[in-house]
């Protein structure tokens, strides 16, 4: 133990560094970035004028007569292509393990995984007949079939799902360091423009890797790069080449380890890749509660802050959406959990009351914390700033009150949340 010990905090700052080093290259991007930018909206504005003074001079030209084009069939021959059923549940013949990581059969726990044989819900039941009435002129919500895919989808979240105490196997790394990670990641899905799809899916790959994979820290960075990787692929249209995952790194990793790791990753998942997300569910209670733009990226806020922490993979995806509703709708004035709430998530205020007390803790500890990617993210006027809103003053009237420190705005947040005790908890929350 004592050489484990001297490991790990040998190995430590390593890692710490080169995780400084690759944020320390994404923001020297993002400043040339801006500064060409710049350069380049003053020589069209020079180039626009001197234009305009030529055309000003010279005839215009008679615009040509346009030719309608034929109209092409685009997804005619679009076909939907799946796995057989025979192929499901297949474990692979060979698995490539790195040599000097260490094997533990001994660590992997049996999870009671429930028959695939389960019935769906009828089909003409009040939920149903509620998001038809909601969805009915928008075809990309599905409405009809909206009740069975989200059967599916709280059947299958629990399968598979990562084990809430898997950092108590891991030696050489622990929840800080996996935060630091997942904080570091923000950025880089934030760089490339990823969808939100994409974020949430690298970190519960993330996770259900290192629950049955023991890991060194000099690898962790490289783990959480490919994560995001494999799920770029799956998520995104176009997503970014493998040259650029090598570059964020500053170089620490080349291209042959992250192919090496996605084929590490891949076997030890048993290519089982998808699985529901907090997100996709937060798409259906939002819409269900009705929740404006700001509504909805404050909720989402409060779902990524809990993507940092460890200690919430104790909760499932769908319990974590719906406390954020319910935590979102407390903090702006709203009505906290209707009855048509009740219906659609299965789940009372009660229910939901632990987990967002701790939601709440992790947002009065944002503005504090060394871990402040998502909370940059979410101060952007793109998410309608919601990470600088002061919960304190009626949500209607944040442009008018004048600017608070950020003790008051800490304060505020706690007033919503209970009393302080001395351990750094909370009481008669919500």
């Amino acid at each position: 133990m004592e050489s484990l010990r001297f490991d790990f905090e040998f190995l430590q700052p390593n890692m710490f560094g080169m995780i400084r080093s690759a944020r320390a290259r994404l923001h020297g991007d993002s400043a040339e970035a801006s500064m060409a930018s710049a350069k380049r909206s003053g020589s069209i504005r020079g180039t626009f004028r001197s234009s305009t003074s030529r055309t000003n001079s010279e005839n215009v030209a008679a615009e040509k007569p346009q030719v309608s084009m034929a109209p092409t069939v685009v997804l005619g021959d679009a076909t939907n292509t799946y796995c057989p059923s025979y192929l499901l549940g297949q474990r692979p013949t060979t698995a490539l393990a790195e040599p000097h990581m260490p094997a533990k059969p001994q660590y992997i726990e049996q999870r009671f995984v429930p028959s695939t044989g389960f019935t769906p819900p009828p089909t003409g039941d009040m939920d149903s007949m509620d998001f038809i009435a909601l969805h009915q002129d928008n075809p990309q919500h599905v409405a009809e079939y909206v009740q069975d895919v989200f059967h599916v989808l709280k059947h299958e979240e629990t399968i598979n799902a990562p084990s809430p105490t898997y950092m108590d196997r891991q030696v050489y790394i622990n929840a800080k360091m996996r935060a630091i990670l997942i904080d570091w990641l923000v950025d880089v899905h934030k760089k490339y423009k990823l969808r939100s799809e994409t974020f949430f899916l690298a970190v519960n790959i993330l996770d259900r890797f290192l629950e049955v994979h023991v890991t060194t820290q000099r690898h962790l960075q490289l783990i959480g790069l490919t994560a995001l990787w494999i799920s770029a692929k799956f998520e995104e249209i176009y997503p970014p080449q493998l040259k650029d995952f090598v570059y964020v790194t500053d170089k620490a990793y080349t291209k042959e380890d992250l192919l090496k790791m996605e084929v590490v990753i891949l076997t030890a998942l048993q290519f089982k890749i998808l699985r529901p997300t907090a997100l996709q569910f937060l798409d259906r209670y939002q819409s269900i509660n009705g929740c404006t733009d700001v509504h909805r990226d404050l909720a989402q806020y409060l779902l990524e802050l809990a993507l940092v922490d460890y200690k919430m993979l104790r909760y499932t995806s769908s319990h974590l959406a719906a406390a954020s509703i319910l935590l979102s709708n407390k903090l702006l004035r709203r009505p906290s959990w209707t009855q048509a709430a009740v219906r659609h998530t299965k789940m009372t205020e009660a229910m939901l009351k632990d987990c967002a007390k701790e939601m709440c803790v992790l947002l009065e500890c944002a503005e504090t914390s060394t871990l402040q990617a998502v909370r940059k993210k979410y101060s952007q006027p793109k998410h309608h700033a919601v990470a600088k809103l002061n919960f304190h003053v009626p949500p209607g009237t944040q442009s008018s009150a004048p600017a608070t420190s950020a003790r008051e705005r800490r304060v505020s947040t706690s007033s919503m949340t209970g009393r302080r005790t001395s351990t750094g908890g909370t009481v008669d929350i919500l």
